[in-house]
């Protein structure tokens, strides 16, 4: 103890201090691994996360479309391995995928949309914790496929056309339209001839989608109503009434089965129809299109064909493609449009649309 007390305490001396601070230092710098986000991530099989997906999403689902999606998604999961994890399937599992799918001689546009939805599960899976965090772009299942120019032709060559002024006035002659089509099928004709709409917008519409806007009657196209749904976001958008459809006594069809008690345009229309509730004036419309006009040389002919009647119409009369977008429900893909520009008034659409007059119809 005496010869402690004669040399001092260690914790004072200069050589030990230095010591001590370089340990201090030392640990500072020292770098703790980063934790692996992807030991997080729990082990689920695929066929498992499928399967709930399927589940979440089929109340909000059509029919049909959920039929697709269905195949498309359990495709995939019974190709990886659906007792796999989910969370190692990668950008390489889903190429082996579509390369099975070419090998199987489906077409492009088939194995497209396959993708569509299975990106749809990814996303899911991402925000469910199933599956690695990645941008937008990053998906597993995009960029899978690219249509190449020769494809890119073909589509265009093989798919809807529009009708000539001539066509159009031969299908819509009105002792033609009496003979090929029931009155509620007129209907849908007259509304996809003057709306571009597409045709399950058409036969959806419900008496609560005819309002007024600005003083201007307009119809809705939404998803608020049962058995209602649109293609995207964008999709949804009022617009005014053509005038023409106004003359031919649309709005005295809505009053009067409003006064009958009735909610939607087409009443007889099933709200779970398997193949969507515009179906029925699809097939109806294309028996009367064969039966009047015939078949292209190239493509085909239906109610679509309205929807591009439309738009070039529109466009042939020099409108602008910010207001045909939002008439029918188009996305412009220039970023300057969305970001800087304003919606068009209801008067603006007006304008432009009641310029479009087929003639003698």
């Amino acid at each position: 103890m005496d010869a402690l007390e004669r040399i001092g305490p260690l914790d004072q001396e200069p050589y030990y201090q230095e010591l001590l601070r370089a340990a201090q230092a030392a640990e500072s710098q020292r770098v703790l691994p980063t934790p692996d986000p992807a030991s997080k991530i729990p082990v689920i099989a695929i066929g498992k996360a499928v399967t709930q997906w399927l589940a979440e999403i089929k109340s909000s689902t059509k029919t049909k479309t959920f039929k697709i999606k269905t195949t498309a998604v359990e495709g995939v999961a019974k190709h990886y391995g659906e007792k796999n994890s989910l969370k190692n399937a990668g950008r390489l599992d889903v190429g082996n995928w579509v390369m099975a799918l070419r090998a199987s001689k489906l077409e492009t546009p088939t194995i497209v949309n396959k993708l569509s939805y299975l990106r749809g599960f990814f996303d899911w899976s991402k925000a469910r914790g199933y599956y690695p965090t990645f941008s937008c772009d990053e998906n597993p299942a995009a960029g899978q496929v690219v249509y190449g120019p020769r494809e890119k032709r073909k589509r265009r060559a093989l798919g809807f056309k529009p009708f000539t002024t001539e066509q159009i006035q031969a299908l819509y002659d009105a002792k033609t339209m009496e003979q090929g089509l029931s009155e509620s099928a007129r209907w849908g004709a007259w509304i996809g001839l003057y709306t571009g709409a597409r045709v399950a917008e058409v036969g959806q519409l419900t008496l609560a989608d005819f309002v007024e806007v600005e003083g201007i009657p307009c119809v809705r196209i939404c998803e608020e109503s049962e058995g209602q749904s649109v293609k995207s976001d964008i999709s949804i958008r009022t617009i005014p009434i053509h005038p023409k459809l106004i003359k031919l006594g649309l709005l005295k069809r809505v009053e009067s089965l409003r006064k009958a008690g009735e909610t939607r345009l087409f009443p007889s229309v099933k709200t779970d129809g398997v193949n969507g509730m515009g179906n029925w004036l699809s097939k109806a419309f294309s028996r009367h299109v064969l039966a009047t006009v015939g078949k292209p040389e190239k493509g085909k002919f239906g109610f679509h064909s309205l929807r591009k009647s439309f738009i070039q119409g529109l466009q042939t009369l020099g409108v602008p493609s910010e207001i045909r977008a939002a008439y029918v429900g188009h996305e412009l893909d220039d970023e300057h449009h969305s970001a800087y520009s304003r919606a068009p008034t209801m008067k603006e659409l007006l304008d432009a649309v009641k310029k479009l007059d087929w003639g003698p119809v």
